[in-house]
């Protein structure tokens, strides 16, 4: 049986069909959190699960890492979906990113809170872009440090000696401009 006939199986169908009834809007929150259009955001979500259907490792996931797995696959389709977007258009991209943190700025509830997320948010783009994406998943998507490390490709240990090291950065950072103790 060929790769393309076992991905195809009616079993691999179904695991699949109900990883996109499960998954679909997490995956959409991921993309956008991420500053992809909506638009965009969709047709990358269906990209991940094609994605998914056509690789062979479908059928040996263990089904408590799913989750996780199509995560790390949505990674690769959101790093292919930014190399082009880069070659298309550098002054829509920054357009994007300040429209995407003036809303995350007017969600929060007090002009003080605004105030701090919009710092933590400016200090987190400083970061090196493997830390930025290792907050964001851990705080944004609300995985733990070990699906991290199945997501970015990384071992566990790593994911939680740049995690620790992250937040030491932003606490003292934090503490230095007088918005935390």
């Amino acid at each position: 049986m060929s790769l393309l006939e076992a991905a195809d199986s009616p079993a691999s169908r179904a695991s699949i069909a109900d990883a996109f009834r499960r998954e679909a809007v997490g995956l959409l929150g991921f993309f956008i959190r991420r500053e992809v259009d909506v638009d965009d955001a969709a047709d990358l979500v269906s990209e991940t699960f094609l994605a998914a259907w056509k690789s062979h490792k479908t059928r040996t996931v263990e089904p408590e890492l799913l989750r996780a797995w199509l995560f790390g696959i949505a990674r690769k389709v959101l790093s292919r979906y930014r190399r082009g977007r880069v070659r298309r258009s550098a002054l829509s991209d920054r357009l994007r990113a300040t429209l995407s943190g003036d809303q995350a700025v007017q969600m929060t509830t007090s002009d003080e809170e605004a105030e701090l997320a919009h710092h933590v948010r400016a200090l987190i783009e400083f970061l090196p872009e493997i830390d930025q994406e290792i907050v964001r998943l851990v705080y944004w998507d609300g995985f733990s440090q070990e699906e991290v490390a199945l997501i970015i490709g990384k071992p566990a240990t790593a994911v939680r000696t740049r995690l620790s090291r992250t937040r030491k950065i932003l606490r003292d950072q934090l503490a230095e401009s007088g918005d935390v103790e």
